[in-house]
């Protein structure tokens, strides 16, 4: 992790997100969880065979067992068959579940508290799934021990308040509150689902644990984590390290990752609270450790639900790809609000990123529809190496500088609204910017050490709109490789924000705006209805509208690229021709900072 934050421009931004806290054409993205994990529909339908039921009534240091398939010894009950156990009452011991290996066990919590100071409250040993369901309108809790004691020094297992070697189910409508004292919360070695329950975990180390999979698709699930607040890490199987949120609510408060899949996060609905690491303030941290609100060592797949996630690194983060196309994502983080070592892929949804290091980064982004807002310390979004910590290239006015850039980085932009307000470059490609469709606007550096459009080989814009406005040192425009044509606007003098600026035709239509968000020096404008030959006006406005604006530059488009205006480059219009003669003969070169 960077965690190269600008001080004075995180103080800066603060005043912006003041108030603000988490609380809450490319090919469409498949959605679905590849994962060996039961679905939670499946679950529901598990047929229990009755071998043995049980009413079981726990009793301080001791527990009775009116039925068969359990048995009580002193403060330990074991169920040795498969079948459902109602339990009520108090105990400080155990429940052991020892069955066969194909057996099925319930347990029905309806109202008890069972504290161990020896190892698990709850220790599913063996059986083929085990049920924990919570009984209307009661109350549960489960506590374990801060120190186990193993009859086998090298056992590491159980290792949470409740713990199951097989599948496990957690339902009802109960209310379940789980005090992870030794290490975890909820754990199991095979697949977690959780349907439905009110459920709080207050865990040393991982709040929730499925090692091959963990599926949440009810419930109201609290979770206060020492570490992970939600893991599942098999690395086995690509088919396992899964988790999946299809529904509930869910509130998590971690020392580290919140989610945390080892080979797929997929979030299909629910409402989602996030603060991983203290959040995006945090001044005091490990560079070694991780602290990210959505983790995964494969891909991330959001289709819908909502996020709200203040982390301290990351707030999205795959190894792999992420793809968004549905649901409503807040982020803050202090690093990258979206980060993919491969794709990022947005076609829906909306993603605001409050405030964060790096917006969107990945070796390809594609944005092909959604809303997308971010303020960034640094840059909007960034196609780079991620491989690499840091570059030099030289950029130049309109195009790349004695760099080719790498064409496997690359930013493809066909649909979506996209609005940038960056520190740093507004889009920054160590490779080439496509754009064939939606809406981009960028309010771009104030530091002539960055702009708003910046690229090392190519940008080519055939379609949509496109408004920036930066600082003039480092202006960059698409190139003359587009069939779109662009114009820059010079202004003579720094231009403070405020007001609105607008392209309107000579019949006085508007054909696009951008009221910038900090003080700059020049705006590129394209549109597809910019037509060569044709003239245009630029317009100052006050108050967001044509009437009693001022206008500023009339001029006819030249070519690809045109220049209009005054700066260190002169008075007048401009052509690509006459802007591509002067990059070529001894205009401005400036090493560029970090990809």
């Amino acid at each position: 992790m960077k965690k190269r934050v600008l001080i004075l421009l995180i103080a800066l931004m603060l005043l912006v997100v003041a108030g603000c806290a988490a609380t809450g054409t490319q090919p469409e993205a498949e959605a679905t969880q590849q994962t060996a994990g039961q679905t939670a529909a499946e679950a529901a339908v598990e047929t229990i065979t009755q071998t043995g039921t049980a009413a079981i009534t726990l009793s301080g240091s001791t527990a009775s067992v009116d039925g068969t398939g359990a048995t009580a010894d002193g403060n330990t009950v074991t169920i040795t068959a498969g079948g459902t156990y109602t339990l009520t009452g108090t105990l400080d011991g155990q429940i052991i579940i020892n069955a066969g290996k194909k057996d099925k066990v319930e347990l029905v919590l309806n109202g008890v508290t069972i504290t161990s100071s020896t190892s698990a409250a709850i220790y599913a040993e063996q059986a083929d799934k085990t049920y924990i369901t919570l009984a209307e309108g009661t109350v549960n809790t489960l506590t374990d021990a801060s120190s186990y004691t193993y009859a086998d020094a090298q056992a590491d297992e159980p290792n949470a308040a409740l713990y199951a070697k097989d599948d496990l189910t957690i339902r009802g409508s109960g209310t379940l509150t789980v005090y992870g004292n030794y290490q975890n919360g909820i754990s199991t070695k095979d697949d977690l689902v959780i349907e439905g329950g009110t459920i709080y975990v207050q865990a040393e180390n991982h709040g929730l644990r499925g090692k091959d999979s963990v599926t949440i698709s009810g419930g109201t699930i609290t979770i206060n984590a020492g570490d992970d607040g939600i893991q599942s890490d098999n690395t086995e199987s690509a088919e396992d390290g899964t988790i999946l949120i299809e529904g509930g609510t869910l509130a998590i408060t971690c020392a580290h990752d919140a989610l945390q899949a080892e080979t797929l996060l997929t979030v299909a609905g629910g409402e989602i609270s996030i603060v991983a690491g203290g959040g995006y303030t945090t001044e005091s941290y490990s560079s070694t450790e991780s602290y990210k609100a959505l983790k995964s060592g494969g891909d991330i797949l959001i289709t819908g639900g909502s996020i709200s996630a203040n982390s301290l690194d990351d707030t999205i983060h795959a190894a792999g790809d992420v793809t968004i196309s549905g649901g409503t994502l807040s982020l803050m983080s202090r690093d990258d609000g979206v980060h993919a070592d491969d794709t990022v892929s947005i076609t829906g949804g909306t993603l605001d990123i409050l405030i964060c290091y790096e917006g969107i980064e990945g070796t390809v982004v594609n944005l092909g529809g959604g809303t997308i807002t971010l303020l960034s310390a640094d840059d909007g979004i960034n196609a780079a190496d991620t491989s690499q910590s840091g570059q030099s290239d030289q950029m130049g006015m309109f195009g790349g500088w004695g760099s080719s850039g790498d064409s496997s980085l690359q930013v493809n932009i066909t649909g979506g609204v996209i609005t940038i307000n960056a520190y740093g470059d507004g889009i920054d490609s160590n490779g080439s910017v496509t754009m064939t469709g939606g809406e981009l606007y960028i309010s771009g550096p104030v530091s002539s050490a960055n702009g708003a459009l910046d690229y090392d080989s190519s940008f080519s814009i055939s379609g949509g709109v496109l408004v920036a406005a930066g600082s003039t040192g480092m202006a960059q425009t698409p190139d003359s490789s587009s069939s779109q044509p662009s114009v820059i606007v010079y202004f003579t003098s720094t231009q403070s924000a405020g007001n609105t600026y607008l392209l309107t035709d000579t019949s006085g239509n508007i054909i696009t705006s951008i009221a910038p968000d900090k003080e700059f020096q020049c705006i590129v404008f394209s549109a597809p209805q910019l037509v060569s030959g044709s003239t245009y006006y630029v317009y100052e406005s006050t108050d967001g509208t044509l009437a009693g604006a001022t206008q500023l530059y009339d001029f006819t488009l030249s070519g690809t690229v045109t220049s209009v205006g005054g700066s260190s480059y002169g008075q007048g219009t401009q052509t690509w021709q006459t802007q591509n003669f002067q990059q070529n003969n001894g205009g401005p070169q400036q090493n560029n900072r970090r990809p």
